[in-house]
């Protein structure tokens, strides 16, 4: 019978079996096996890349076997999906002859589940219905929703811990083909995701942007992402998308429709920003948050603030808006920050501490404690 051959298979040959004729003839010499009786036993092993076929006793023990169907199912069951590489390097101490993901996708399909390469983001496994897509979709409007109630910005580490099934890789592809509104940038040196509504720009940001498709409007000029990076470069004179991390084209364009103060209509395509409220997915677009104050994170007038890259040089608040004094002179933080860097435009609250914590992450936690900033 097939589980005996199985079995003598496994106990002959631990490390794989090759089914070529020359092998076949040696393998014969212990094991009695027809031809007819190979096709079987194919029907019953996977084979990896090496060429070499194997059955489920030679990859690892029935406890293994157990706990390793078990995640697989919880995580279907929870989340309709999950990378590959994710359950690969949570067994692959115990597992034999599996040393790859595309190896556990090989195992994966063997017991009957759906594995796909989908985007940049690897190996999905899955199990229809519904869709590997729109179980993929479901995770980025849940994202969405998060980056919502944590007024715009999250942590990357944040939601790796909230998604232990997903890799980086496949995070980041969920991102670029479903969130175009969402987009990657380090917050006080720390890895967010943020969406459009926390993006902290120039303040004269809509007056340039608006005099500039105004202008291409008015000399009958299409209004494209490579023009519009050449004006802002020309205005505030440095790499604009680089220096305000928008190098996702969508991101881009979302930001620059939703700063526009002219009556053009320029702007066709924006993708709507999706908010997930109440356990369901919505369209529409969140209200811009008020920009960050020194009254509304906690930080008192006549406080003093630690410049991050340089603890040495210090400021104190002037007024509970965003003034401050530093060399005998009145500054705005961003301004200061700006000043200090010599760079083109930053976010002061990302350069100053009080108290020890970072004021752009003592905003991101006020936030999250329920507090309106």
């Amino acid at each position: 019978m097939t589980d005996e051959f199985l079995t003598a298979l496994a106990h002959e040959y631990p490390n794989g079996v090759s089914f070529d004729p020359m092998t076949v003839r040696l393998l014969r010499q212990k094991i009695p096996l027809k031809d007819s009786q190979i096709e079987d036993l194919k029907a019953a092993m996977f084979q990896l890349g090496s060429g070499l076929w194997f059955s489920r006793e030679m990859i690892s023990d029935n406890a293994s076997q157990l706990a390793f169907d078990w995640q697989t199912i919880e995580w279907l069951m929870e989340y309709g999906c999950f990378s590959v590489e994710r359950v690969f390097s949570r067994f692959c101490g115990v597992f034999r002859h599996i040393a790859t993901q595309e190896d556990c996708a090989a195992f994966l399909r063997h017991l009957g589940f759906t594995v796909a390469a989908w985007g940049g983001g690897g190996y999905f496994c899955s199990q229809p219905p519904p869709k590997l897509e729109d179980s993929l979709e479901t995770i980025s409007k849940t994202i969405t929703g998060w980056i919502g109630e944590a007024d715009g910005t999250l942590t990357l580490h944040e939601i790796e811990q909230a998604m232990p099934h997903l890799t980086a890789e496949a995070l980041e592809s969920i991102r670029a083909h479903f969130l175009p509104e969402i987009h990657a940038a380090e917050v006080g040196g720390v890895p967010c995701w943020r969406s459009a509504e926390a993006i902290f720009l120039p303040d004269d940001f809509s007056e340039k942007l608006t005099t500039a498709v105004d202008t291409m409007v008015a000399l009958n000029e299409k209004v494209s992402t490579v023009k519009l990076e050449f004006a802002l470069n020309l205005f505030y004179r440095a790499r604009f998308r680089e220096e305000y991390a928008l190098l996702d084209n969508d991101a881009f364009m979302s930001v620059c429709a939703k700063h526009y103060q002219g009556n053009h209509d320029v702007f066709p395509n924006k993708k709507q920003i999706r908010v997930k409220a109440n356990n369901s997915s919505v369209q529409g677009k969140r209200v811009r948050s008020p920009n960050t104050r020194f009254r509304i994170i906690d930080v008192p007038i006549g406080a003093e603030l630690v410049f991050t890259k340089d603890i040495h040089i210090t400021c104190t608040v002037l007024d509970d808006s965003n003034q401050v004094s530093y060399d005998g002179k009145s500054w705005s933080v961003s301004a200061l920050a700006t000043h200090l860097l010599e760079a083109s435009a930053v976010n002061g609250y990302c350069y100053f501490s009080y108290e020890g914590e970072l004021l752009w992450d003592r905003r991101l936690r006020l936030s999250r404690d329920g507090k309106k900033v």
